[in-house]
């Protein structure tokens, strides 16, 4: 089937059939015209999508999407386009992992691979296996490759077992001159295994938002049975920057146990010198503090405020006083400000855990703790807020506005439309996206015969050097 652009039509079919790009009713298609337009726009989407990869890549690259709040290039994406966080997180990983496979990204832009088969294979393809990869793909279904690719998997885990005695746990802390925290941690593959099993569900309870599922909260008596609904996998993505996880695992810890009213390490306590205003508060037993981390920790957790006095020799004398906690929403305010906000207010994140009551008005400021002046924020945008990325500004009777730095208002969800004047891609057979072939996947003998030919490709690449 053979196919021209035309001035008028932005893809016509010149074998007598109708232009699949028309605007007709799809009432009034035939099933012939029904199919052939979804078969069309299923390859037209799959040659667009990875030309959408191919600009992702690139605007991550060059960090357009920092700003305003806004901590990664996913949650720019589920802001400014509409995508759930995990679905732009999963185009972020498939966009740059085929940087490194050129069969499958040229593949993906003809429209011969759809999405599905390449977010399957970008899990297990290299760029020495990608082409016995592709072959298969283009004459399997998409289910086919995702139990192919299951396989694929579990024999790469077996082979990469290792028999060595694993070293004990091991872990160590220090601050470093420039204030930053260090931790260095050596853990046996079962310690290993929990702190980030431990993680990924504290990355989940981060990030979720108001429209993720609750889990259950309570353990069943027995276990289900085998007609029981499989539960879906929610731990199973470990982030590759795990500090803020990490973070999220100490709130947990810090806030999950009622304290006495005096504990060593059990609130945050800043020493400051009652007498010289000039000089930095640092932390107890830490380093020094800017105004701005000072303002984020009062503003956002237990804080207590030490006063000292300087001796004659101006080294740190005894505590003049040893100040309150700071003034903290109560549980039922707490409760009254998630059901207004149901989660982050900044705009696009909508995390509903490790949230914070902040003062818009700053407590230090004369700042009320009453509904006026709290709005819910998560721990990264409370910090990004205190770091001066975005503003808030009080209007009164609860409401409140984000503002950039330009003071222009940050929209809650910019309108996304359909672009005008493009036009599909007469490059692009129509039926690219279909299988060639098909049939019913032997995966045992499919798995052999890869196997074979990658052991054997890996052999005669050692003998060529070994010559």
């Amino acid at each position: 089937m053979s196919v021209n652009a035309s001035e008028s039509q932005p893809f016509r079919v010149v074998d007598g059939s109708s232009n699949i790009f028309d605007t007709a009713d799809p009432a009034g298609l035939s099933d012939v015209q029904l199919t052939e337009r979804v078969v069309g726009y299923a390859s037209q989407i799959a040659a667009l999508t990875a030309q959408f990869f191919d600009l992702l890549v690139e605007f991550d690259n060059r960090g357009v999407w920092n700003g305003e709040g806004i901590r990664s290039c996913p949650q720019w994406l589920s802001w400014r386009t509409g995508l759930s966080l995990r679905t732009a997180q999963d185009h972020l990983r498939i966009a740059h992992a085929l940087t490194e496979l050129p069969h499958l990204h040229t593949a993906f832009h003809d429209g011969r691979l759809s999405y599905s088969k390449v977010r399957a294979l970008t899990r297990v393809a290299t760029i020495d296996r990608e082409q016995e990869l592709l072959s298969v793909a283009l004459s399997a279904t998409a289910a086919q490759v995702e139990h192919l690719v299951r396989s694929i998997k579990h024999v790469d885990h077996r082979d990469d077992d290792s028999a060595a005695k694993p070293a004990e746990s091991d872990a160590r802390w220090r601050w470093n001159d420039d204030g930053t925290l260090s931790v260095t941690m050596r853990l046996r593959p079962i310690d290993g295994a929990r702190l980030l099993a431990g993680i990924v569900r504290s990355e989940y309870e981060r990030t979720r938002t108001s429209d993720d599922p609750d889990l259950p909260t309570e353990v069943p008596d027995r276990a289900p049975t085998d007609t029981a609904t499989p539960k879906p996998d929610l731990w199973r993505h470990v982030p590759s920057n795990i500090a803020e996880a990490v973070v999220a695992m100490a709130d947990s810890v810090a806030t999950m146990i009622d304290m006495p009213e005096f504990a060593p390490g059990a609130e945050i306590v800043i020493h400051t010198d009652d007498e010289d205003a000039e000089t930095e508060p640092h932390l107890d037993g830490g380093p020094a503090l800017s105004e701005t981390e000072t303002d984020e920790a009062a503003c956002g957790g237990s804080t207590r405020t030490v006063r000292h006095r300087r001796n004659k020799t101006g080294t740190w004398g005894v505590a003049m006083t040893w100040g309150r906690k700071r003034r903290l929403p109560t549980r039922s305010l707490l409760r009254a400000l998630f059901e207004r906000d149901r989660g982050c207010r900044h705009p696009g994140c909508g995390r509903t855990r490790h949230l914070h009551a902040h003062h818009v008005r700053f407590w230090r400021n004369g700042g009320t703790t009453d509904p006026d002046n709290l709005i819910l924020l998560c721990s990264t945008h409370h910090r990004a807020l205190h770091t001066g990325e975005f503003t808030i500004t009080a209007l009164g009777h609860q409401r409140f506005t984000f503002h950039r730095t330009d003071g222009t208002v940050i929209e809650t969800a910019p309108a996304t439309t359909t672009p005008t004047g493009w036009q599909a891609n007469p490059a692009i057979a129509q039926d690219a996206v279909e299988p060639v072939g098909g049939g019913r996947l032997d995966l045992g003998y499919t798995t052999e015969v890869l196997y074979a030919i990658w052991e054997r490709r890996t052999a005669q690449h050692e003998q060529h050097i070994a010559a």
